[in-house]
């Protein structure tokens, strides 16, 4: 192991998915900003960082290209190592530490870098060898994404942390869970006491009490690393340069509603600001930024504002659920803001016409209902949608991706009996994967062994619960016998086949 690069490694990471690393949605991100990134047909791609390896592997399956992922900790390395047995395509995994990939002289020009919870965990170190290379192998053109925990929002957090190590060091060796436990009841006994700075620092005892909601696992990553670095904005931005990129956008496209995030003194005194670090830095005071996922990008052509549309009307859209699904009010820094529905109504029906098959914004434009609506507003609406999380922008389709896709998808689905469970099926359409939770696998394991009326599907469930000893739930409760369980089955099975069976249709997960 690099003297650089000190993991926290007693337990292993969390496996998530993170849509925002997708090269289709990174290209999004720099077509919303007026960047011209198209996302390369078969792209290279590396994630820094890899953890478990679900983004890595769901992406590789849905899209054709060349993937890489490089990270420290072995167990994490075996672990996308399974996963991508299930991809039919070379998946190129690297277990060593960000300088000695730096030194690797065999390395090829990658159109897309992303690191997702590593800048703010790793050693100054570490992050000068991916400052080395983002510059050194990143092409032309070339993306970058990377997350990370900023200020000002942990300004009061980080004694929690401080507190956290130092129970965590005098817990006796043994069980890593029982460790981390014990760290937080330190930190938690510390708040108990009446003492000065949680009283003046409620965010800071609301923060920590919240924290007894989450993992071992997430806990150690988070907080019982060796290194640990809450940069500014303006810190990260001066990191990328020496690598030659600009800030493009946040990942999350909800930041850029001002009418969600801001105040209107907020959104004036941004308006004033022509300087991109300081525009940013501000927008992190007004919402007390706790967490950024930005987009970097190599310096590529603007776009104008007629190449711009014609891109957006060119651009395939797909919803990923079903109407009864979407909520037309946000939650932002401001509170919550109630998005017309004569807007985004028409907008997301035209979306589900055709069994909802995915549809240029063009397509989308000319739809009954939001054809009367100015071609600004149908932009902005399908912006908020993705930015949602309800509509994805989609690609044009390969059946080699397709292939990848199903096999990948029959892991999930054979894990969904076996554990450890995988809560996402990749989409050739989408570039990525879908959160589909595991009652939705389990239906969808029926339907595909043969099953197809929703009381064959609701036996097939019921037979996995008397393995398992899961129950469902209704109102709340947990139902126990066999009878009451199937009846709240039966109709569950129903909607999986008048709702998400079509949009997996679409979606080419089935």
């Amino acid at each position: 192991m690099s003297v650089t690069e000190r993991p926290y490694s007693e337990l292993e990471y969390t496996a998530g998915y993170y849509h925002e690393l997708g090269p289709a949605h990174l290209a999004f991100c720099a077509l919303v900003a007026g960047i011209d990134r198209p996302a390369p047909a078969q792209p290279v791609y590396l994630e820094l960082g890899m953890g478990q390896g679900v983004s890595l592997a769901a992406h590789a399956a849905a899209n054709d290209g060349d993937f890489w992922g490089v990270d420290l900790n072995p167990a994490h390395v075996a672990n996308a190592r399974a996963l991508a047995e299930a991809v039919a395509t070379p998946l190129t995994l690297v277990e060593a530490s960000f300088a000695d990939f730096a030194a690797r002289t065999d390395l090829p020009l990658f159109d897309v870098i992303t690191l997702h919870g590593v800048w703010s965990w790793v050693s100054d170190a570490s992050r000068r060898s991916i400052v080395e290379i983002l510059r050194d192998r990143l092409a032309p053109g070339g993306v970058v994404y990377v997350s990370y925990n900023c200020q000002p929002g942990w300004a009061s957090r980080g004694p929690v942390r401080h507190l956290m190590k130092l129970g965590h060091a005098a817990s006796p060796p043994g069980d890593p869970e029982a460790r981390v436990r014990s760290a937080l009841a330190f930190a938690e006994e510390v708040a108990a006491a009446d003492g000065r700075f949680f009283a003046d620092n409620r965010p800071a005892a609301s923060h920590l009490a919240s924290l007894r909601k989450t993992t071992p696992q997430y806990l150690g990553h988070e907080y019982l690393n060796a290194d640990w670095h809450i940069p500014w904005f303006s810190d990260v931005a001066e990191a990328m340069a020496g690598a030659d990129l600009a800030f493009v956008s946040s990942a999350r496209l909800l930041d850029r509603v001002n009418a969600l995030q801001l105040p209107p003194a907020g959104v004036a005194l941004m308006d004033r600001e022509t300087d991109p670090v300081r525009r940013e830095s501000i927008r992190d005071f007004l919402v007390n930024q706790q967490f950024r996922p930005d987009v970097f990008v190599r310096p590529a052509p603007r776009l104008s504002d007629a190449d711009r549309t014609a891109r957006f009307e060119a651009q395939a859209f797909g919803l990923i659920c079903g109407l009864d699904e979407i909520d037309f009010q946000l939650t932002g820094a401001q509170g919550d803001l109630l998005l017309p529905e004569a807007t985004y109504r028409p907008i997301a029906l035209a979306l589900a016409a055709d069994g909802f098959v995915a549809k240029t914004g063009a397509e989308v434009m000319a739809a009954p209902g939001v054809s009367s609506l100015r071609r600004g507003d149908v932009i902005a609406a399908l912006i908020n949608l993705v930015g949602m999380g309800v509509v994805r922008p989609a690609q044009p389709f390969s059946t080699e991706a397709r292939h990848r896709c199903d096999a990948y998808n029959r892991l999930v689905l054979d894990r969904a009996l076996t554990g450890p469970h995988l809560m996402h099926l990749a989409s050739p359409v989408t570039g990525g994967a879908v959160l589909t939770p595991r009652s939705t696998q389990l239906f969808l394991r029926a339907w595909t062994a043969g099953d197809r009326t929703p009381q064959a599907i609701a036996r097939s469930v019921w037979t996995v619960f008397q393995t398992t000893g899961e129950r469902a739930v209704a109102r709340g409760q947990t139902l126990t016998s066999e009878d009451d369980n199937l009846d709240a089955l039966g109709p569950m099975a129903q909607r999986f086949l008048d709702q998400t069976l079509p949009l997996f249709r679409a979606l080419a997960i089935v």
